[in-house]
């Protein structure tokens, strides 16, 4: 087909400023520097054209043009890996940038309608002016809660008090593949956007599942998000941006890095902190990944030796907890709770606020999640690994085990050395029932060693995950769809069957480029 014909339907849909088939333009959004662990890294599929919709009317209209011009489309927001981008040729990317307006923060029922390019930074900045917090997912602020909400994954540091987006999404609006607009929820009967699943059947398993569908369903344009109690000032005091930040932590507030001696030992810590149902925030950000983000030259240097890197590893059963109260008194309660609890653990227990400056980043950091993209700048590159929502004491083992199957690779040289203990991760709705903790690796794309290594460890990760009956976990969509199928189809009742009946079902012409859900 040709391209002016291409081109003038799109323009028609969103306007001549708003579409591009410029190459320049294309391969932009061709690069993508997570989740595409193959030789092509970090490059994927250049799309066919990009269009910009401004409202949800223009999103109908841009999946019409694709259905008669007989190409796939596939929508993203903020955008934070491959899976948002072309699974092949012959799709047309639909960027939802400029769909970017907060519609309401309704305060009594504690809840936020935005659109797909709203950040997490937007919405708490709104929320926290109103006595109330968002759940910030691991990828950070400047990510789209509405992405983690209806398409994606959905877990985070503050999951301890703030549940996670997989079930933090209510009411939406999502058009079809058939360029129709489905309203679930009450939503769906004009009352409102406070309930995600009625009155009638709920469809939310079908529009997310665990994973989501990333775009091969259609396109999610507005989202109501479940908003969480906010203690802290409505507006906190912070200066700086990033590595210079400086924060002064509230007086009602504690931040603490734990340390344990054994896996087992911070498992229980975690648990007591559940079933006494106290804490703010409960997360391991390991001590590799903490380098690695502040540090990447020491990282290196630390690596190399042996007696340094001892003694960084005898930090493994490490990780932050935070206290966040309403008063005084529930403030002596959770603190003193909190020393009991390590004390009968064996742990220890170090409050940030006592080291001058660096309490007050970490506590910001924490609760704003603005340094996950440092996470690649010791090599460029990062993937997952394990990440299997399940009772806690599950998930410290896939991070026990991650960092022993990492040690293999680090030692030939296959990825970079991260002290193998990078797990991330906590518990979530405040129980100890359910959590996650996914092990990061880091690797350098431009090295084929790496490329290699790091391919060969997603997929013995995730064959380790099947065979010790760890479940499906975030490092299965770091392998292609149709390896990830094979590993783990058989184990879960052949789930990628159901996928492929929902795509037929929902999406019979195909049109959603489904390459991140179920390959055709």
């Amino acid at each position: 087909m040709k391209d002016g014909v291409i081109l003038k339907r799109l323009e028609d849909a969103v306007g001549p400023e708003h579409v591009s088939m410029d190459p320049a333009v294309l391969d932009g959004y061709a690069f993508q520097s997570f989740g595409n662990l193959d030789e092509t890294c970090p490059w994927i599929a250049r799309p066919v054209a990009v269009a910009l919709p401004a409202s949800t009317e223009e999103v109908q209209a841009v999946l019409r043009a694709c259905r008669d011009l007989g190409l796939k489309f596939k929508a993203f927001s903020t955008g934070w890996g491959a899976h948002g981008g072309p699974g092949g040729d012959g799709v047309v990317q639909i960027d939802l940038r400029r769909m970017d307006r907060i519609i309401d923060i309704d305060e009594k029922n504690m809840l936020a309608v935005v659109e797909p390019y709203v950040i997490c930074a937007q919405v708490q900045a709104e929320a926290m002016q109103r006595g109330l917090n968002l759940h910030i997912i691991g990828a950070g602020c400047g990510t789209s809660p509405l992405a983690s909400c209806t398409s994606m994954d959905g877990t985070g540091w503050t999951g301890l008090s703030t549940g996670y987006n997989c079930r933090n999404v209510l009411g939406v609006e999502w058009v079809l593949p058939n360029a129709e607009v489905l309203r679930l929820g009450s939503a769906g009967s004009g009352c409102g956007w406070f309930c995600g699943d009625g009155p009638g059947p709920s469809l939310r398993g079908v529009m997310r599942g665990l994973f989501g569908a990333r775009s091969a369903l259609g396109v999610f344009t507005k989202c109501a998000i479940k908003l969480y109690p906010w203690p802290g000032s409505p507006r906190p005091e912070v200066s700086g941006t990033l590595l210079d930040l400086e924060a002064r932590i509230p007086d009602n507030f504690r931040v603490y890095m734990c340390i344990f001696p054994t896996f087992e030992a911070y498992a229980d810590f975690a648990y007591g902190v559940a079933d006494a149902e106290i804490g703010f925030l409960l997360c391991k950000n390991a001590i590799g990944l903490i380098l690695s983000i502040f540090m990447p030259r020491l990282l290196k240097k630390a690596s190399a030796a042996p007696n340094l890197k001892g003694a960084l590893n005898a930090a493994e059963h490490m990780f932050q907890f935070m206290i966040a109260a309403h008063s005084p008194g529930e403030l002596e309660y959770q603190e003193r709770v909190a020393h009991e609890l390590a004390e009968r653990c064996g742990g220890m227990l170090i409050d940030l606020g006592l080291a001058s400056g660096l309490g007050g980043a970490v506590w910001w950091g924490l609760v704003r999640g603005a340094l996950p993209p440092l996470s690649f700048r010791l090599g460029g590159m990062m993937g997952t690994s394990f990440g299997t929502c399940a009772a806690f004491d599950n998930c410290v083992n896939q991070s026990r085990v991650g960092a022993e199957l990492k040690r293999e690779f680090i030692e030939g040289g296959m990825l970079f050395d991260d002290l193998a203990d990078n797990a991330w991760g906590g518990i979530y709705e405040a129980t100890g029932l359910y959590g996650h903790q996914e092990e990061l690796f880091l690797f350098d794309h431009r090295n084929p060693t790496h490329r290699r290594g790091a391919m060969e460890y997603a997929l013995r990760s995730c064959e380790m995950m099947r065979d010790m009956n760890f479940g499906v976990g975030l490092g299965a969509f770091m392998l292609d769809a149709e390896e990830r199928d094979r590993v783990f189809g058989p184990a879960t009742w052949d789930y990628p069957e159901w996928q492929r009946r929902i795509k037929e079902a929902l999406d019979p012409d195909g049109l959603g480029d489904s390459r991140f859900y179920c390959p055709e």
